[in-house]
């Protein structure tokens, strides 16, 4: 369904215009009161597509890509799901390495390091779930990717309580920073590479692309079978980020972090 279509749910738009809301007077995410928030996982999905429309035409802009989130089973314990789930990144939204998060215009900032791939033609309708092998057909080029995110100060052990909520506000997602491009005749060794996390030049931590679903191609078969479930497929030149390497990061001003994956290619953004 494009995003410029109403939702399927009756009750979407004003959930969605709520938390619009809520993110204007900076209120922190305490999830949405329980006569409009959704009541399952669809209805939050439509409050999302909801949600993200509003922004768009106020924008005037376009969804550009994609993103995964929930997708280790420690996450999926603590918000009491046992899924992924997939948000939006709006066009005004997505930026080149080097670009400046200014600290003072989020809440509570949150950037997560993640492997970004993009489709280098329209996957089709399929019988057949897809797989690992029979979606990297479809797979152009990766990109090392960081997400901005705002959790808008939540009480992360409440979050079981109002996780349709926060996949409703579009899983938190705020923007993405790309880095260079990895041609796919280097995927043999993106796939083993290890990305480290630089903070002012000093190791935070490293991870691995089997961290994220067992395999970044795991994931991107994941989303693939997602939307096709809601009746959705993806076109060529998008793109989805596929889950943070290492735990999220939440900044302070006037730091640099880079996510470099060793001999490939990094990414990097400054907080002001």
């Amino acid at each position: 369904m494009p995003h410029s279509l109403m939702p399927e749910w009756s009750g979407a738009v004003a959930a969605a215009q709520e938390l619009l809301r809520q993110q204007q007077l900076e209120e922190p995410f305490t999830g949405l009161a329980p006569e409009i928030a959704p009541g399952d996982v669809m209805q939050a999905y439509a409050t999302q597509d909801a949600f993200v429309a509003i922004q768009a035409h106020q924008r005037r802009t376009a969804v550009s890509g994609y993103k995964i989130a929930i997708t280790t089973p420690v996450m999926r314990e603590f918000v009491g799901f046992d899924d992924a789930v997939s948000g939006c990144v709006l066009a005004d939204t997505l930026f080149q390495s080097g670009h400046s998060v200014i600290a003072s215009q989020r809440q509570h900032l949150i950037i997560e390091f993640e492997l970004a791939l993009q489709f280098a033609r329209d996957v089709p309708e399929r019988k057949a779930p897809w797989t690992a092998d029979s979606i990297a057909d479809f797979i152009a080029c990766a990109y090392p990717s960081l997400e901005i995110a705002d959790d808008r100060h939540a009480v992360y052990p409440d979050l079981k309580q109002h996780f349709f909520s926060l996949v409703a506000e579009n899983a938190w997602n705020h923007g993405v920073v790309l880095g260079s491009q990895i041609d796919k005749s280097r995927f043999d060794d993106l796939w083993r590479a290890t990305g480290t996390v630089y903070v002012d030049g000093q190791v935070l931590g490293s991870g691995h692309s089997a961290d994220v679903m067992g395999h970044p191609l795991q994931a991107m078969a994941w989303i693939a079978n997602h939307f096709q479930q809601r009746g959705r497929r993806f076109k060529a030149g998008q793109w989805v980020t596929t889950g943070s390497w290492l735990a999220s990061n939440f900044p302070k001003a006037g730091q640099t972090l880079r996510f470099d994956i060793a001999g490939l290619a990094d990414v990097t953004v400054s907080i002001s």
